[in-house]
């Protein structure tokens, strides 16, 4: 359903894209992986053996829908990488080419196949032996063999020559892929036990679904990790620097009305862009406010609290923090000031921020404005004044 409902998103997001190979291939890959986890769950067999009428009906529909699945991972690791367009494009048209046969070949040989007993479960080994259905089994297990071996190839092969995010969704590939060769493993061995009168069905119903499942996630995660990692990691960036900003937003946001709204299905970019921007305004408000005198005095205070009787004077570290430090007392002070003159008509005095013109800087004003006592002393020291004024 997770797939189903991605592939959904996918189609509606490519719009004028099918051209783009590396777009049409995971789009289809999302679909088909979709509808084959679908069609592949036993309720489901038994409900489309039930609507056709046709007994295992959707044993040829399972395997033809595998077959395209892996005609899917090659098509789209061939796009992937890249390379040449014309090479690129006759591999990808041979790759479609030969798994279109192997569907007719599976849909055909079904058809030839006497099988009246509907098995959801173990049809693999039940007709392990059944003329025309052997065949059709073996030449799905043998294509996807084939196609996951290719796949393996192509992952190592290329493993080699890239890094990062790349590197790291190829190596998920290749762990998904031992995961499908030993639920494949898994397969050819209980088969085989049934041709020598053996009965390892176990093999087949028990061990070979969870394999197939793991390998299935793996894959499908190795693929996607370096399409969405970078958007993920740059979400979370966002986020993370929205969170340290709150104290310097919670700070500004009564100064400017009225104030940017936010949902919680904003993006992290859009919440950041609108905290910042909040935080700018009321940075812009206080800035006729602004006391150099109250910078001095908090400035002096960090440097004193930190000098000792061993060093005599600040160390560097504790310098570049206190200059944080009194700042964020000048602006708290300054946006009593600002409260309770909201129409001041003096001078911007916005250049002694130097921290909101960096950054980085912005993070460690958020940071002193909620714990400094230094910045609480100022920001009491201002609301006195103001109470004393009035």
């Amino acid at each position: 359903m997770i797939l189903l409902i991605t592939a959904v998103f996918k189609l509606s997001a490519m719009r004028g894209s099918w051209r783009d190979p590396l777009m049409a291939a995971s789009t289809a890959f999302l679909l088909i992986g979709a509808l084959v986890c679908m069609l592949a769950a036993p309720p489901t067999i038994s409900v489309v053996n039930g609507l056709t009428g046709i007994a295992n009906f959707s044993a040829p529909l399972v395997y033809s829908g595998m077959s395209a699945l892996s005609a899917c991972y090659l098509v789209l690791m061939i796009a992937w990488r890249g390379g040449e367009p014309e090479k690129a494009g006759r591999a990808s048209r041979l790759v479609v080419g030969f798994y279109t046969l192997v569907i007719v070949g599976i849909v055909t040989l079904f058809s030839l196949a006497d099988v009246p007993v509907e098995r959801t479960r173990d049809l693999d080994t039940y007709y392990a032996s059944t003329p025309y259905m052997r065949e059709m089994i073996l030449l799905y297990l043998v294509s996807h063999t084939l196609a996951t071996v290719i796949l393996a190839g192509m992952c190592l092969s290329w493993l080699r020559e890239v890094r990062d995010l790349t590197r790291l969704g190829l190596t998920l590939i290749v762990v998904g892929v031992m995961f499908d060769l030993s639920y494949q493993i898994a397969k050819y061995a209980a088969i085989a036990a049934r041709w020598n009168s053996r009965d390892w069905d176990f093999l087949s119903t028990s061990l070979s679904p969870p394999l197939v499942a793991i390998a299935g996630v793996t894959v499908a995660a190795g693929f996607a990790l370096p399409r969405i990692g970078p958007s993920m990691a740059a979400n979370l960036r966002d986020w993370r620097r929205h969170r340290l900003l709150k104290p310097l937003w919670a700070e500004m946001r009564d100064l400017r009305t009225p104030a940017a709204e936010t949902h919680w299905w904003d993006p992290p970019a859009v919440r950041l862009a609108q905290q910042e921007i909040t935080i700018l305004d009321g940075v812009l408000l206080c800035s006729p406010h602004l006391d150099n005198d109250v910078r001095k005095a908090a400035y002096a205070a960090v440097c004193a609290q930190a000098a000792t009787p061993d060093r005599g004077t600040a160390s560097q570290v504790v310098v570049a923090e206190a200059e944080i430090v009194a700042e964020a007392a000048m602006l708290a002070a300054a946006k009593i000031r600002a409260s309770a003159n909201p129409s001041a008509d003096s001078p911007s005095n916005v250049g002694l921020l130097q921290c909101v013109k960096q950054p980085h800087l912005m993070v460690g004003l958020a940071w002193a404005l909620a714990s400094s006592p230094v910045v609480a002393d100022a920001r009491q020291r201002a609301a006195m004044r103001e109470v004393r004024h009035d």
